[in-house]
């Protein structure tokens, strides 16, 4: 068996996969505990020390922290449009030894045994394997590669 698909690193494929995957990550939600810590010791330093500039800094700290994670999407995005692969066109090949995909600036394998967990999300599949996740889109699938995913998640 081998089936082969192509599809385009564009910004709509990049928000899908961010869309998709963030919620299989650990970066979902935002650090209560470090914001916490961070604006307690901003106030201690500002009321208990004295020391103004050093409150301030902590506080700003966590309204840095705070914006990273509201803005965490549109960065995230933005740095892939940057990257040299933007815009280019990836082949994926998916064969009796696993899932490879390459493009004009990265190659890279996962064997079915590296493969851990396949989830299906709305909008496509995420391959986790033990060096990070993989995220393919439903609409660069064709029927063959969608029945060959769901039979191997069931595995």
């Amino acid at each position: 068996m081998t089936l082969t698909t192509t599809y385009t690193l564009d910004k709509p494929y990049y928000y899908e996969c961010f869309d998709e995957s963030l919620p299989y990550s650990s970066q979902a939600k935002p650090k209560y505990p470090l914001l916490a810590l961070l604006i307690t010791l901003g106030l201690l330093a500002f009321y208990q020390l004295e020391n103004h500039y050093l409150g301030s800094f902590m506080i700003m700290l966590a309204v840095v922290e705070c914006l990273s994670f509201y803005y965490k999407r549109p960065w995230w995005v933005a740095r892939q449009m940057m990257s040299r692969a933007s815009g280019s066109e990836v082949t994926i090949v998916f064969d009796d030894e696993g899932v490879k995909a390459e493009n004009p600036y990265k190659h890279y394998q996962l064997t079915w045994q590296q493969i851990t967990d396949i989830i299906e999300t709305e909008r496509g599949y995420i391959l986790k394997a033990s060096r990070g996740m993989q995220y393919l889109s439903k609409k660069a699938l064709n029927e063959e590669i969608v029945a060959e995913l769901n039979k191997r998640a069931t595995q």
